[in-house]
């Protein structure tokens, strides 16, 4: 068996490549893994080669841009059973503002799988799970090599192919292992990460919970998948809390739930849900609610069902509306509502990358998913393996006649060296030979596992803590001044007074939620922002000694009060 690898299209995404396997007798297949922009098979394949199959990670359009038009020759295209099933309403819906092609090769071709699938007699390939997004994949390629070292038909190798990854699970979606009951020859590694994942899902679950449990309306605008995981959170989040909070998915994200609960038969159900599926809406108040959070798509407030939710919520000072992006650096407009943006990239750490590659001890690492300088960088990280970090589109072999090959760059010392290393390490680790595969299935999930501090939540919002059993107030009407007939005044739960861009808000930003009642007394002005007969809202005019959480009681000298 001869086996190379081919960047598909190392000068857009570079999250694309093309693998040969060519047996003793000349028989040779070519397997895609995911097929992002710029791909163009009709340049890659030589006249007598034939695309075998397609394997797709998961469903972000930067993998599938050009899915449509590198279907030819009957190839399937293998994906998880998860994927398939967003796939069927992802796509459609892409298309509106992308140019994907003819979408019915796709249909036509695509094919759930979660075991064992022959490509040659000597050539398999299954998904394992990748964390990253709800039913994300990897793929260990395995094949027999007739001319190995053990005899014929008897030396198998592997391959894992990462696609975007995280080692934590998403949604209850188990994330990528670092133990096969097998050898991993060859890493195709992704290097997307980011390291300030933790603090932003932070920011974006605490922000959510604070408001809607205050009683605003909170609405969260994002794609679709990063529209479950979060849901799916926040929902697993309130019920260990023992708080209700109702969470409305619409448009697209209502649909991929959906979706992705239909092929969800064995998972394990721990709690009733609170996610309520509503794909089309007549009017944006028939989804919003107050103490409630509604999810929509995309995350541009300009178009689809997140541009009718932010013009319902704009001219609400009690609303807020939280953007969870992928790093575009757009502000939104200057709206009443409070506006939160959060740059939310579910990748690994640079240390957990790290972790990874040593784990496996595998004798080549393909760097993807990176261009130019991060390549080199990535080529020089790793001192135990042979890593390819290769800027070019150029056939590169990896293994023949029984071996796996190092770089034509690398001299036969330094090769020798890094065998040696690579020898030692994996002696180190242990494999179990009996253990299985996991399945991209989605189980119970786990907060912490997920990367949430449960306990700083627990001690912040858990009944029983600190705050509150939840209420009328706090569940279903925006935190306010209500003056009682005898002049004296009802509690107001006064909240940020900053926006998440550090800027100081607008002035008819809302109140927070009410945990902690103070013993200080400071008197500070106030400025009035609403004065209907249901509810009273107040914004504090100077900076107070106040956290969002406290519950303060107010005293209203109206001889003070200054007009609007």
């Amino acid at each position: 068996m001869r086996v190379s690898y081919q960047h598909a299209n190392v000068r857009d995404g570079n999250e694309s490549s093309l693998l040969r396997f060519t047996a003793a007798d000349g028989t040779r297949a070519c397997v895609l893994v995911d097929s992002g922009a710029g791909v163009d098979l009709d340049a890659l394949l030589a006249p007598d080669e034939y695309l075998n199959a397609i394997l797709l990670t998961h469903a972000h359009i930067d993998h599938y841009r050009t899915l449509a038009r590198s279907v030819r020759h009957s190839a399937p295209i293998y994906t998880s059973p998860a994927t398939a099933a967003v796939l069927e309403h992802a796509l459609p819906e892409a298309r509106k503002d992308n140019d994907l092609g003819d979408l019915s090769p796709v249909f036509d071709h695509l094919e759930a799988i979660d075991d064992w699938t022959s490509i040659l007699a000597d050539l398999e390939v299954r998904p394992v799970p990748a964390g990253h997004t709800p039913g994300a994949a990897g793929f260990v390629v395995r094949f027999r090599d007739e001319n190995g070292a053990n005899g014929p038909f008897s030396d198998e190798h592997h391959l894992l192919v990462t696609g975007d990854f995280t080692r934590r699970p998403c949604a209850g979606f188990p994330g990528l292992a670092t133990a096969y009951p097998f050898d991993i020859d060859t890493l195709f590694l992704t290097v997307s990460s980011d390291d300030t994942y933790p603090d932003a899902l932070e920011t974006a679950l605490r922000t959510i919970l604070e408001r809607a449990y205050a009683g605003s309306r909170v609405v969260v605008a994002t794609s679709s998948l990063t529209g479950v995981h979060v849901a799916t959170l926040l929902d697993r989040l309130a019920a260990t809390l023992d708080r209700h909070l109702p969470i409305t998915l619409v448009g697209q994200t209502a649909t991929v739930y959906a979706a992705l609960e239909a092929t969800d038969s064995g998972a394990v159900d721990e709690t009733d849900s609170a996610v309520e599926t509503v794909s089309v809406f007549d009017r944006p108040d028939a989804v919003l609610e107050h103490g409630g959070v509604t999810v929509a798509g995309p995350a541009d407030p300009t178009r689809g069902s997140a541009s009718r939710l932010f013009g319902a919520v704009a001219d609400d000072p009690a609303a807020v509306f939280v953007r969870l992006g992928t790093g575009n650096g757009e502000s939104l407009p200057s709206v009443r509502c409070t506006t939160h943006c959060i740059d939310l990239r579910n990748h690994p750490s640079l240390e957990t990358i790290d972790d990874l590659v040593h784990e496996l001890a595998p004798t080549h690492v393909v760097v993807k998913h990176a261009t130019g300088g991060a390549l080199n960088w990535f080529q020089r990280r790793f001192d135990h393996c042979f890593t390819w970090g290769t800027n070019d589109e150029d056939v590169h072999r990896l293994y023949d006649e029984g071996e796996w090959l190092s770089p034509g760059w690398i001299a036969e010392q330094t090769a020798t060296q890094i065998r040696t290393q690579r020898w030692e390490l994996a002696q180190s680790r242990s494999t179990d030979v009996t253990a299985s595969l996991p399945s991209v299935r989605r189980g119970s999930v786990d907060l912490e596992a997920e990367g949430v501090d449960l306990e700083s939540f627990e001690r912040d919002f858990a009944v029983g803590s600190d705050a509150p059993a939840p209420s009328a107030a706090s569940e279903g009407t925006p935190a306010s001044a209500t003056r009682r007939s005898d002049g004296s005044d009802e509690r107001v739960r006064p909240g940020p007074t900053e926006s998440s861009h550090g800027s100081t808000a607008n002035p008819e930003t809302a109140a927070g939620i009410g945990t902690e009642l103070k013993s200080e007394r400071e008197t500070i002005p106030a400025r009035v922002l609403t004065d209907g007969d249901s509810e009273q809202i107040l914004r504090l005019l100077e900076r107070a000694d106040v956290d969002a959480g406290d519950v303060v009681e107010i005293t209203i000298d109206a001889s003070t009060a200054e007009p609007e």
